[in-house]
């Protein structure tokens, strides 16, 4: 099943395997391709030529390499001949074609580009019972500004002229209005705005206790406005989305429009050892929890959070009816329970400069907000967000909460393989990665056979290629092994060769030594389609699509970068309509193959793996695995740091102790003391030390620094996350306090972690 769903995959990322040799006597060249010719479009066609990998194309003496037999000419303008040759693996080329010649077409006569056209509504979202609302319309990208003004919904509670004058009915509550303009120009070319009719309410203490229960839910609009920033302040766009959002005390659900995907999306959170804290599902099919942080990272808890309902305390006196909004606003003495209220009825970003009840039939409807100005929305605008939502309390709110993967009779098998996976002592581990990249043409295979055994990871990397037969042929490359080797229960070393037969230990860790080896971490349930092959006495699981990292979780590299295919592992398609995910193939008690695509932007690919020698494997005999142990530095006298020459060439850099630099630079013979070493939070990482220079936050002054490199792990998210909150969280306990620019200053002492483009850096310098 494996080999079956590879091959297929190669073909659709144009990947092409030698033929068998059929014992037939095979001709030594291609034939030459016929019926040439090419379209006024520039689309150069041929007929195919039998047994041919690929073709030639040669345009004006240039040429260009292409796998199917067509080639579409980027330019008609200018003349140019072309000739065409086949090509195959294990053949001589064709002989070129008779060149053709293509007369251009010249200079096309420009054509201005056409204009997209949009409108806006620009005005206010209220207007009182029985008073008038003006609003207007604004149209670009067209001189013709006519446009049709419709109540699309709550017709029944006003009308709107053709000037966009919308006069209200008396009503006894608050009413909602969606106000739609088209342009006559272009009909499909619309905007809407929601417009809220104002009834004079009334608010009474038995309307606010009627909304403390622990059950609420919120649902209703958001509404963005932009505004362009300048002299003369113009609205560009208006923009609404639906919100819904529930919750019970402990858990609070949103559901929010997940724009990068065009679909509706989920957000979980709960109270967990009361912090606020995201809930996901794991590889291991259990609740993982990721705390909320503010911007200076601290963790938020679940009071502060306000993912509760927040009107339990409120009386009457804590609002204050407003006469021009005909609106009760919040005027309690309370400084978070706007921002708390928000919070809980709103899964977006919202900093409230007012909250105000929406009161009807005489109970509290909902709560309308209206944000401060906001320039984070759109980089070089200005956004105003008015939220309006309606409340529902009781039994009838639905707060959902996240939901494991259930076990099923065919998961039994899976359960069992991964069982005796993680207690194997040793097993072998074959390791091939097929790569493409849009940038080049063909592909790459590679790989690597790692022994594993109680005390050592044994990479031998290889070269894939076939023979005449074309059966697949792994060379491994002399004098380039590597891996991983335990010293004791809690320090393991990874080493790399010399290149003549010697190791040498390039990190240590002070982990466990399974940390080393494939954790086939995950639970049996996440897979959730499979296959049964009774004549192999195989089965195949299929991952859920979400889950498709636990690719990482089958094998593990001494770096970051082969890792990376597992963390990227996704959906690979085999055909327009036919994919598959990460997969796994369990036989007599085991998982035998695994294979996986992965996608990395320019860069994408396949990997299969296969494993064998169960409990049974030992290292090769030529292996002689010996070298110094390494340990963990523990003080920046253990480490270098290259000093920039006064030259000015880097040519002239020359490296010294780090602590006696260090020394140097601040004055201070303690500054060991002082200074935090990094070693401490992020172990056996260090890359090379700077001198540079440094400009501080909300300074326009350079200042003299130092900078560290360290060479940390990624994370699961493809982010280095967590090595810079163990950085932060070890500066704050050291006493370091940080400012609003995520730098820590203790003493003269001042410290910057920087995540730059995932490199770890750390700069320090002189307060």
């Amino acid at each position: 099943m494996k080999r079956l769903i590879s091959l297929l995959l190669l073909i659709v990322l144009a990947f092409s395997f030698v033929s068998c040799d059929t014992g037939e006597e095979q001709p030594k060249a291609l034939a030459a391709p016929t019926n040439v010719s090419v379209s006024e479009d520039g689309l150069i066609t041929w007929d195919a030529v039998e047994n041919a990998g690929e073709y030639v194309v040669k345009i004006n003496g240039v040429e260009y390499t292409c796998a199917t037999n067509s080639y579409q000419v980027q330019s008609v303008i200018n003349d140019f001949t072309v000739s065409i040759s086949a090509k195959a693996a294990d053949r001589e080329a064709s002989p070129w074609t008779q060149e053709i010649k293509f007369e251009g077409k010249g200079n096309p006569v420009p054509t201005p580009p056409k204009q997209e056209i949009s409108v806006a509504i620009l005005g206010g979202s209220e207007v009182k019972s029985g008073k008038t609302l003006q609003l207007e319309a604004t149209v670009s990208g067209t001189v013709d500004w006519s446009v049709e003004w419709k109540i699309v919904k709550g017709g029944e509670y006003a009308t709107v002229s053709g000037n966009g004058l919308i006069t209200a009915a008396q009503v006894d509550g608050d009413k909602l209005l969606e106000v739609q303009v088209t342009s006559k120009v272009d009909e499909t070319v619309k905007a809407t705005k929601i417009v809220t009719v104002v009834a004079k309410p009334k608010l009474t203490q038995g309307m606010l206790d009627a909304i403390k229960r622990d059950k609420i839910g919120f649902e209703g609009y958001l509404g963005i406005s932009l505004y362009s920033i300048g002299q003369f302040e113009k609205l560009e766009t208006t923009y609404t989305t639906g919100v819904k959002t529930s919750m019970d005390g402990t858990n609070w659900y949103a559901e929010y429009d997940n724009t990068s995907l065009g679909i509706k999306s989920a957000l979980y959170y709960k109270k967990h050892n009361d912090l606020a804290c995201q809930v996901g599902v794991s590889l291991m099919n259990e609740e993982e929890y990721f705390p909320l942080t503010d911007e200076l990272n601290r963790e938020v808890s679940w009071e502060n959070a306000g993912l509760y309902n927040n009107f339990g305390n409120l009386t009457v006196n804590d609002f204050e009816f407003n006469e021009e909004t005909w609106r009760y606003e919040y005027k309690g003495t309370d400084p978070s329970f706007k921002t708390r209220v928000l919070a809980s009825a709103n899964p977006y970003d919202f900093d409230p400069a007012s909250v105000a009840l929406i009161i009807g039939e005489g109970e509290v409807l909902g709560v309308y907000a209206k944000s401060n100005d906001d320039y984070n929305i759109l980089s070089g605008y200005k956004g105003i967000q008015e939220l309006f939502v309606a409340i529902d309390v009781g039994d009838a709110v639905s707060v959902p909460s996240i939901a494991k993967y259930t076990h099923e009779d065919i998961h039994d098998d899976l359960s069992e393989a991964l069982g005796n996976m993680r207690t194997l002592e040793s097993y072998t581990l074959d390791f091939k990665e097929i790569t493409a990249s849009y940038l080049t043409t063909g592909y790459v295979q590679s790989g690597f056979t790692e022994t594993v055994t109680a005390n050592d990871c044994y990479f031998r990397p290889y070269k894939v290629s076939y023979d005449e037969y074309g059966e697949e042929v792994h060379t491994y490359t002399p004098d380039a092994e590597y891996g991983y080797q335990k010293k004791s229960d809690t320090l393991y070393n990874s080493y790399v060769s010399d290149g003549e037969g010697n190791f040498r230990a390039a990190r240590a860790f002070e982990r466990d030594f399974e940390n080393a080896k494939p954790s086939f971490a995950f639970a049996a349930e996440i897979f959730r389609s499979y296959y049964e092959d009774e004549e192999a006495g195989t089965t195949t699981y299929y991952v859920d699509s979400i889950m498709s990292y636990v690719a990482s979780t089958l094998y593990y590299g001494v770096g970051n970068d082969i890792n990376l295919y597992g963390i990227f592992a996704t959906e690979g398609y085999i055909s327009s309509t036919e994919s598959f995910t990460p997969y796994v193939v369990v036989k007599d008690g085991y998982i035998v193959e695994a294979c996986f695509y992965f996608y990395l932007g320019s860069m994408y690919g396949v990997v299969e793996l296969e494993y064998s020698d169960f409990d049974d494997a030992a290292l090769p005999e030529d292996a002689n695995v010996e070298f110094e142990t390494r340990n963990v530095p523990v003080s920046w006298s253990e480490l270098t740091i290259s000093v920039s020459a006064e030259s000015g060439t880097t040519a002239d850099d020359y490296e010294v102790n780090a602590l006696n630099y260090l020394k140097e630079f601040y004055d201070d013979e303690n500054i060991e003391e002082k200074m935090p070493f990094f070693g401490d939070p992020l172990g056996d990482t260090y890359g090379f030390g700077l001198t540079t220079i440094r400009i501080p936050g909300g300074s326009g002054t350079a200042k003299s620094a130092v900078v560290f490199y360290y060479d940390v792990p990624l994370d699961i998210d493809y982010t280095i996350d967590s090595s810079l909150k163990a950085v932060e969280d070890y500066l704050l306990n050291m006493g370091f306090t940080k400012n609003g620019y995520s730098e820590f200053t203790k003493g003269n002492i001042v410290v910057a972690p920087v995540d730059s483009s995932l490199d770890l850096m750390i700069y320090i310098w002189k307060k």
